[in-house]
């Protein structure tokens, strides 16, 4: 049986009955979309469990309250469904891994994103053991946001190069040609990780009203000094610098003539940071109300996909024969 599966993922001979029904379950590219989308919504559950002081309902890992099924109450209840959908979204990423390494065991590429999501899983779930019995310090929480991003990064990565591979002739060598056409978007997911980051610290460490207008700051272009202060006043300025370098990613998708997924992804991206700038003053507005502070991460989180989903279709766009 190993022998067939191998003669077919390398392309020697042609697939029996149930091994074509096989890879048709495990089909690369819904496997690592579904997984991705799952992935989305395991984040949008993390951020919701902060947002409602769930974090620590569950006092042990990997138990909660030493018991496997925990007592019925709404915050344990919120903090462990996140741990179940966690272990659905592992073995859904063990799948896609499982997938890549069957189907396109000569793909470094591919084989490569999945093998890393496989790796920030092992590391996510570490560091999230980590984050219960350590009881949420600020610095643990915004290590495991960043772990959680990179993961669906590479599943995005994983997704846009399964598909273009099976619609395009593509090559596996180094990309060479346009580099600089990648470099945009690059740096605004890089900027828009950073600027989701930083905004974790402002919420943990309860910067996040230390301001009570918006967009000014006490009336003022500047900060009023103190670490508090600082830290709400650079959150707001990298948004600032985020929303310029979007904006600049939409302009070149559509000046260089870019792919459909690009110039879509891009319009989302920019589409998205204008509905989170609004989502982000209504925080203050409404004094951190519990559905803007979950909305606020979920259309962060989205952000960041739609620049990661641009990155990915540029860079496979170049290496279509």
């Amino acid at each position: 049986m190993v022998k067939a599966v191998t003669s077919i993922a390398t392309g020697e001979g042609r697939p029996t009955p149930w091994l074509a029904r096989l890879r048709l379950l495990f089909d690369l590219r819904y496997l690592a979309l579904v997984t991705s989308v799952a992935t989305y919504a395991l984040i949008v559950l993390g951020g919701t469990v902060r947002a409602t002081d769930s974090g620590l309902a569950c006092p042990d890992w990997p138990r909660c309250h030493g018991q496997l099924i925990p007592p019925l109450d709404t915050h344990v209840l919120i903090e462990y469904s996140h741990r179940l959908a966690a272990m659905t979204v592992g073995f859904l990423i063990l799948g896609t891994a499982v997938s890549a390494w069957l189907w396109y065991r000569n793909n470094r590429l591919l084989r490569g994103g999945a093998t890393l999501a496989l790796l920030l899983l092992i590391a996510q779930v570490l560091v999230g053991g980590v984050t219960v019995n350590m009881e949420l310090p600020d610095t643990v929480v915004a290590l495991h946001l960043a772990i959680a991003l990179s993961l669906l990064a590479s599943l995005l990565f994983t997704t846009v190069g399964a598909f273009r591979w099976g619609s395009s002739r593509m090559s596996d060598g180094p990309a060479r040609a346009a580099r600089g056409l990648l470099a945009l978007p690059l740096v605004a997911g890089v900027a828009a990780l950073g600027l989701i980051l930083t905004g974790s610290y402002v919420a943990n460490s309860g910067a996040g009203l230390v301001y009570p207008d918006w967009p000014l700051f006490n009336g003022k272009l500047v900060s009023a000094g103190g670490w508090l202060a600082d830290l709400h006043y650079v959150h707001r300025l990298m948004a600032v610098v985020v929303g310029l370098l979007v904006l600049a990613v939409l302009v070149q998708a559509w000046r260089r003539g870019r792919s459909s997924l690009v110039k879509t992804a891009a319009g989302l991206a920019l589409a998205l940071y204008v509905a989170q700038v609004f989502v982000g003053a209504s925080n203050i507005w409404f004094e951190l109300a519990t559905s803007v502070r979950i909305l606020h991460l979920a259309l962060a989180s989205a952000l960041w996909a739609a620049l990661v989903l641009a990155a990915s279709g540029a860079y496979f766009e170049r290496r279509i024969a």
